[in-house]
């Protein structure tokens, strides 16, 4: 058995980044069906806290509860989880693809976090910038 976590009672239960990753997918896919934390509570059986606390990481999915979440948002179970290489056999071209897929999910992250329009125009012209001299 790998050991990537502790696995001793209490911390054997903290949710993980890949637990935090599922979260972030949830939250992608609810806002791609154009659902509110609420509606898809609804649909699910649960509470909007549920969802909060899904979305946030800071509560663990079962197996079940993750299928009839895929259902609900009409994605694939793939759709919740990262991509990963078998350890030792990572190309560095397959690398660098999961990096750039982390970065991506971490500048989303931030540009989801800039309230101020001026500011969100000034980072969207920096990524325009970047794309240009890329290209």
């Amino acid at each position: 058995m790998l050991k990537t976590e502790s696995n001793s009672g209490h911390d054997a239960r903290k949710p993980t980044d890949a637990d935090r990753y599922v979260g972030q997918q949830l939250r992608q896919g609810r806002r791609e069906a154009s659902l509110t934390q609420d509606g898809l509570a609804q649909m699910l059986g649960v509470t909007f806290q549920q969802i909060q606390k899904y979305e946030a990481g800071h509560s663990r999915m079962s197996a079940g509860r993750l299928r009839e979440v895929a259902i609900a948002l009409k994605k694939p179970i793939s759709f919740f989880y990262e991509p990963f290489e078998p350890i030792g056999r990572r190309s560095e071209a397959s690398a660098t693809r999961l990096r750039i897929k982390d970065l991506r999910r971490d500048a989303k992250k931030l540009l989801d976090q800039i309230t101020d329009p001026d500011d969100l125009a000034v980072a969207v012209r920096l990524l325009n910038a970047l794309e240009t001299d890329g290209n």
